[in-house]
Formats: C-alpha cells, sequence, structure tokens
C-alpha cells in the first residue's frame, strides 16, 4: 500500500525543519568562537552515557569519524582549551586516555545547549521524554510470560569478558553496542539480540549508577514492552521454553545490569 500525500508532506517538512535547524546550530556554534565540528564534539564528550569519560574511539563512534579524524579534532580543542585529556592513576591502564571538557568548554557548551533546547522546542522537535523523575510514568509491570515462560530452564547472565567454559546453553548478546575488543570469532555467545537492549537514551541516563538502577529496571520493563524490544523478547521466551539460556552483557556489575532486568522478566518474576 502506497503512501499518502499527506505522509510525504510530513516527511518532507521533518527534514525541511531538520535542515533548518542544522544550519541554524552551525550558525550559533560560529557566533559562540566554535566551528561546528568543535560543537559536536563537545557535545560528544559531555553526552557520552558509558561507565567513565569518553575516550577518542567514543568520540569518533558518536561523531561517525574514523580514529584519526578524531584525533586530529581533539588535538585543535585541546590547543584551544576546550577539552584536555586525562589519563588513569598508578593503577589503572596507561595507554587508555580519557577526555573531559575544561571549564571554559563546559562553559561554552553549556550555553550553546539551553538555546539549542529553546530552538527545538520552537521548531517542534522536542527530545525524547526524559527518564529521570518523570511523575507521568508509572512503574511498569513485567510483560505478560508466553506459554511456556514458567519452565525449569536455567536462565543466567554472564560478562562477554573472561574465560568461558563450553556449555550447552545458548548464548545471547542482549547489549545495544558491540563490546569493545571483542573479535567475532571468539564471541562466547550464539547470537546478539540487540533490540531487546534498552534504548539509547536510557543506557545514557542510567550511566550504571547503582541509586538509579530501580528506576531504570522499570522503564526498561516498560520498553520491552514494545516494538521492536517486545518481538525480541517474545523470541527469547520461546528459546528459554525449550532450553538454558545464558544473557551475556559487557557490563561490569551483573547485579545492577540490564541484562538482570532481563533475566528476571523471562523467569517470570518482577525481582
Amino acid at each position: 500500500m502506497g503512501l499518502s500525500d499527506e505522509q510525504y508532506r510530513q516527511l518532507l517538512a521533518l527534514r525541511t525543519d531538520l535542515r533548518r535547524f542544522l544550519r541554524w546550530s552551525d550558525k550559533q556554534a560560529r557566533a559562540a568562537g566554535l566551528n561546528p565540528a568543535q560543537h559536536q564534539l563537545l557535545l560528544a564528550v559531555r553526552g557520552h552515557g558509558g561507565p567513565g569519560a569518553p575516550t577518542i574511539g567514543d568520540v569518533a563512534e558518536h561523531l561517525l569519524l574514523e580514529h584519526h579524524s578524531a584525533v586530529g579534532l581533539v588535538d585543535r580543542a585541546e590547543a584551544a582549551g576546550l577539552v584536555e585529556r586525562v589519563r588513569p592513576g598508578s593503577g589503572g591502564d596507561r595507554r587508555v586516555v580519557r577526555l573531559r571538557l575544561t571549564p571554559d568548554g563546559e562553559g561554552l557548551l553549556e550555553r550553546l545547549s539551553a538555546s539549542h533546547l529553546d530552538e527545538l522546542a520552537r521548531l517542534g522537535l522536542g527530545l525524547p521524554r526524559p527518564v529521570p523523575g518523570a511523575a507521568q510514568l508509572d512503574a511498569p509491570a513485567p510483560p505478560e510470560p508466553l506459554p511456556g515462560a514458567g519452565r525449569a530452564h536455567l536462565v543466567a547472565t554472564a560478562r562477554v569478558y573472561g574465560p568461558h567454559q563450553p556449555t550447552a546453553a545458548h548464548g545471547v548478546l542482549v547489549d545495544r553496542l558491540w563490546p569493545r575488543g571483542l573479535a567475532r570469532s571468539s564471541a562466547p555467545f550464539d547470537e546478539w539480540m540487540s533490540d531487546v537492549a534498552p534504548s539509547t537514551e536510557l543506557r545514557r541516563w542510567y550511566d550504571h549508577r547503582p541509586e538509579r538502577f530501580e528506576r531504570f529496571a522499570a522503564v526498561y520493563r516498560q520498553e520491552l514492552g514494545r516494538e521492536p524490544a517486545s518481538g525480541a523478547l517474545s523470541r527469547l521466551h520461546r528459546t528459554a521454553a525449550e532450553r538454558d539460556v545464558v544473557l551475556f552483557t559487557a557490563t561490569r556489575d551483573l547485579a545492577l545490569s540490564a541484562a538482570e532486568v532481563l533475566r528476571q522478566v523471562l523467569a517470570g518474576g518482577r525481582g
């Protein structure tokens, strides 16, 4: 069935508004003394949702750049006093270099971001609903288990890194991103099901902060009731009804991971 005239008009209006916003954003950045690439770099450093400050590799991923291009961008921003490289202390891996904003970079980004949020609201292109403290969001119940979910098969969690003993259990990677540094040929799982992972917005808000886990788990359960996560969850239910399943994640603290929430849902409990 073809699209309606109204749907074509909506797509055109959306793309036009996006182009207007990006052109406006570039002008705002230049007026603040930044070029658009530097503005995007500051946002990538400050908005990174992973554990700890971002590496240059993280920034390259956010900006869709080759690693050497990201290095050059960081070099120029560091010379301009916008970002700084941070190496771990004596107990960390000295080869890992992370990035953080300088006070000047933080101030510039904060002022730009406030005006950008106002412009997004004016265009009707608001950001996704914020996760923290959303009063209108009731703590959701888990999706209804499919027939067979109350089976005796094991559902366990495990980290993708480290030694793994051969097992007959079916391994599933349930992270949205492929684990950094893991070769596909040495992956300890059988399939990757990224659709069942928390949304990018929720993952970045959670940031693996223990005090946010309860809220994170509640919102994640709600996401599991919507597509595409609900479809992936249904497939997992069917697999778990037939055999043991191990949910793999790169998260260090399994007890406070999305994989653990998913394990509880598959096991039929609220946890």
